[in-house]
């Protein structure tokens, strides 16, 4: 199955800013079975551009626009399949430990694990997405991207980020590896952000934003993993300039 991915950035300045170095993965994720077929990207104004892998596997496009400008802009559009991975691209004991946006005091994280019945480590997994999904409200604007999960225990309200971070601590708690993912799902309009938990030997995909697994042939192509959201941010930079800044993301999968 192919997909049409568009991922659509765009960063407005309050007044010009130079000297703007930045780093985008916006990439799909090769090493979790992404097949390009075709794909274009462009970033307006940018002389100085470079490409490479994170240590977590990532594709990082990197580069400076050193010219004045009130505006910053990248576009990229790609034709993409999936195919399933029975391995791990990375040390599985990388995603045991709390890290830190995963960090929560075991106590509150017990709370959320009332199952007395013996479960499969599958089955384990499959319940903590439904009680993350039945115990948390949406809501956009309640955390900040640097907010960790002691403190959306507290008040249970969040983004997908949120969700995902609560459930990694979860599985985590109870030993099973398990990282973070951020990429493009259909229907979204913007980054995802959903949980692959190592279980009977291969990464699966579970979104507990919708209370669903996650497959190589579902509308979710991912372009980071790391322990955290920390690990992988979609995007950073610097600049020189006394700027604020209004940063928009637009996403779009459609299946072809």
């Amino acid at each position: 199955m192919n997909f049409q991915l568009s991922y659509q950035l765009s960063i407005q300045f309050s007044q010009a800013v130079s000297q703007h170095q930045y780093a985008l993965r916006l990439l799909p994720r090769l090493a979790s079975g992404v097949r390009i077929h075709r794909q274009q990207l462009s970033i307006a104004g940018v002389h100085d551009q470079g490409e490479l892998r994170d240590g977590f596997a990532n594709q990082l496009i990197y580069g400076n626009y050193a010219s004045a400008h009130t505006h910053f802009e990248v576009s990229y559009q790609a034709v993409v399949s999936r195919e399933l991975v029975f391995s791990s691209d990375l040390p599985v004991d990388w995603f045991v430990l709390p890290s830190l946006l995963t960090k929560a005091d075991q106590n509150q994280l017990a709370l959320w694990l009332d199952v007395t019945a013996p479960l499969t480590k599958f089955e384990q997994a499959m319940h903590i997405m439904q009680e993350v999904f039945s115990r948390m409200t949406y809501l956009k604007g309640s955390t900040k991207v640097w907010h960790g999960v002691d403190r959306v225990l507290q008040q249970p309200t969040g983004v997908c980020q949120d969700y995902a971070h609560v459930m990694i601590a979860l599985l985590r708690f109870i030993g099973i590896p398990a990282r973070y993912v951020a990429g493009v799902a259909q229907g979204e309009g913007e980054s995802h952000a959903w949980v692959e938990a190592w279980i009977d030997g291969w990464w699966q995909g579970f979104d507990p934003t919708h209370n669903c697994m996650v497959s190589y042939q579902d509308a979710y192509i991912p372009i980071a993993v790391g322990r955290d959201a920390a690990d992988c941010p979609l995007n950073m930079g610097q600049f020189v300039g006394q700027a604020e800044q209004v940063l928009t993301v637009q996403t779009q999968l459609l299946v072809i």
